[in-house]
């Protein structure tokens, strides 16, 4: 984009400006010329300035940024032109929403806890009361991006101002529907604070710089607050002619091993049980500053205590074969989940040339074999792209063959999306319907078979991490990383369990508690605040106060003041025995309630009407026996010897028709 500076009426020099403020300040612009002044028309390009706050490890020597001044908001002025709360920065709701991959996902968590730190008030709920809403984005198939540009229009609708950070605005930042928008480059993530504030005046700010690393000890408000995410590099160094991520991430930039392993010790501190390492190509790790994957993942499990798990990220096959016989080694570690997630997309290796993915089908086969003879029990998980432009159905047939060899737990299945601006959107696409036809094949082989049951019947050693989707379970992993569901008991989250495994589906177990394994009384454990420490387990059983799991969103969040002991109500209704004193009250009162209220009513209405058709059965009967004893007569709304008027009532109930009685 080059170096934008101010022009010649503004002293004709470049200036650094320091805020927006500053070009009325140092008379770069007369106030009274904002009479005149067209929002669409004023375009200014200003470099904000560095912001005294934690520092990342590189910063870009000069970064570019346009500010657009915007229409203000009615809601932003008061009745006597007053600013409202909402031109203070640091005072706003911040919507934050991330889509995307793990390295994405824990992109939104170092905005959420940057913005955070800075006094604003992060949420997950959108509503009339977001100020600024902030959508980190995914590029990698069309619908997840259709899905954040229908969001962005959605809020640019509701009059809030408008963030965006990813890989969609990074690869495609003159997108019409970005518009008057802000930008948070993927590089640019410890600037969100800057671009927000900026944002809340009325300002577009772009910040799009590259070949920059943020730091790893930033604020961070995770989704779950036992698993951290930890990026150990940005980009990668492929060429993969399908791939629209590279057109954002750019090219390898690894984190120092030092930098990586004191991130890993620091969230430990804060009751972390999982961490997982995060990038584009794991295994490429470290070749642009000349160190191998291995010497990181060696020094990240020697500072890894009991009861704290490493998951080994996602690599591609070409870089991760070098090290094979370390990266086993590692995967065997008590600390370390055996598991690996290693894309072979296509088996057939014309499409995969095709692909520029830089490797055969024998040499993802030599690595798959090697790790399931060297790491007993790996779980390996891959993905498919069904209908690559060049895929043939003999192609297609030779990645059936593949699953079928290998039978993967997991398989991350897609239909092919041609990207703008890669190579393969040039190409002729297949039929749609052949597309869907492959996806619909390979997902019919995936879910043919299963690969848990082997486990049913034995103990394994779990890991629990949250609450289940359903209420009645916590989630845990094998060592191998499989899903463990265990019935919820809420001193479970954080700790290690010996189960015994009872069933198994295609994605899960389900498993029965057999003891919780008590090394990890030593660790802190996390609260749902997201930021303090708690007691141990113990500390917290002896006190009868509940152990804190799954993070809440943070409107909702509570921290140790709210356990105070001047609060003895609170403290008795996080007692699991007090709570089922009440619940077993509630149901007996709800039981009366429903035996007066309905039951009773019921009976009662039962008895009368069994009454009323027993007193018309018997008055029938004997007005038959009167009639044929005295020949006939005249009966009630009827004429002379049983004759009425059509549709009056007679006989008992019947009906007259035809001027006869019906009964």
């Amino acid at each position: 984009q080059g170096k934008l500076s101010l022009e010649k009426e503004m002293s004709g020099e470049d200036v650094l400006v320091e805020d927006i403020e500053d070009i009325f300040v140092r008379g770069m612009v007369k106030k009274t010329d904002l009479q005149s002044f067209t929002p669409t028309t004023s375009t200014r390009s200003v470099t904000p300035p560095r912001r005294s706050r934690p520092a990342p490890e590189v910063y870009a020597k000069q970064t570019t940024v346009v500010t657009d001044v915007q229409p203000r908001r009615k809601a932003d002025t008061l009745d006597d032109g007053v600013s409202g709360s909402t031109m203070l920065p640091g005072t706003q709701t911040v919507f934050v929403k991330t889509q995307g991959c793990a390295h994405n996902v824990s992109d939104g968590e170092y905005m959420a806890g940057l913005l955070a730190a800075h006094g604003y008030k992060i949420t997950d709920q959108w509503s009339e009361d977001v100020d600024v809403f902030l959508f980190n984005s995914c590029t990698v198939k069309g619908p997840s991006q259709d899905s954040f540009l229908n969001m962005v229009a959605k809020a640019k609708s509701s009059g809030a101002a408008v963030v965006v950070a990813g890989c969609v605005p990074q690869g495609q930042p003159g997108r019409e529907e970005l518009d008057g928008l802000s930008i948070v480059g993927v590089q640019q993530i410890h600037r969100v604070v800057e671009v927000v504030e900026e944002a809340v005046k009325g300002h577009a700010v772009r910040l799009l710089g590259q070949g920059v690393r943020p730091a790893l000890d930033l604020p961070k408000i995770r989704r779950n607050a036992l698993i951290e995410i930890v990026p150990i590099s940005m980009g990668c160094l492929n060429r993969c002619t399908y791939c629209k991520t590279k057109h954002a991430r750019g090219d390898l930039v690894s984190y120092t091993p030092e930098a990586v392993v004191a991130r890993v010790q620091a969230v430990i501190a804060q009751g972390v049980r999982e961490v997982w390492l995060s990038s584009e190509d794991t295994g490429a790790y470290g070749k642009d500053i000349g160190i191998g994957l291995p010497t990181l993942l060696d020094a990240i499990v020697d500072s890894l205590p009991e009861g704290v798990m490493l998951r080994v990220g996602m690599t591609n096959p070409p870089h991760i074969i070098e090290h094979m016989e370390a990266v086993a080694r590692v995967l065997n570690h008590p600390r370390v989940f055996s598991f690996l997630h290693i894309p072979v997309q296509c088996a057939s290796d014309k499409v995969l040339q095709d692909m520029k993915r830089e490797y055969t089908r024998a040499d993802f086969e030599l690595l798959a074999d090697y790790l399931l003879e060297h790491v007993p029990g790996i779980t390996i998980a891959t993905d498919i792209i069904c209908g690559f432009p060049t895929e043939t159905e003999e192609d297609f047939l030779e990645t059936l063959d593949l699953m079928h060899k290998y039978k993967f737990p997991v398989v991350n299945i897609a239909q092919f999306y041609a990207r703008p601006g890669t190579v393969a959107a040039k190409m002729t696409k297949l039929k749609s319907s052949v597309v869907k036809d492959r996806s619909r094949k390979v997902t019919t082989l995936f879910e043919s078979y299963t690969t848990f049951d082997n486990l049913v019947g034995t103990l394994q050693d779990v890991w629990v991490v949250e609450f289940g989707k359903d209420a009645n379970y916590v989630v845990g992993h094998t060592s191998s990383y499989v899903q463990v569901l265990i019935p919820r008991e809420e001193n479970l989250l954080g700790r290690r369990c010996k189960v015994r495994v009872d069933s198994a589906s295609k994605w899960s177990v389900k498993a029965t508690l057999v003891e919780v394994l008590a090394e990890a009384e030593a660790l802190p454990q996390v609260s749902i605040s997201r930021t303090s420490v708690l007691q141990s387990p113990a500390q917290l059983k002896a006190s009868n106060k509940p152990l804190p799991g799954r993070n809440l969103p943070p409107s909702s969040m509570t921290t140790e003041e709210d356990y105070g002991e001047e609060d003895e109500e609170d403290e008795r209704a996080g007692n699991p025995a007090f709570r089922r004193v009440v619940l077993a009250w509630a149901v007996l009162v709800m039981t009366v309630f429903m035996l007066v209220t309905v039951v009773d009513p019921l009976l009662s209405c039962l008895g009368m009407g069994v009454a009323v058709l027993w007193e018309r059965v018997g008055l029938k009967s004997w007005r038959h026996g009167t009639e044929g004893d005295r020949g006939g007569g005249e009966e009630a709304g009827c004429g002379p010897k049983g004759k009425g008027k059509s549709g009056d009532s007679c006989c008992g109930g019947g009906a007259c028709g035809d001027g006869v009685c019906a009964s």
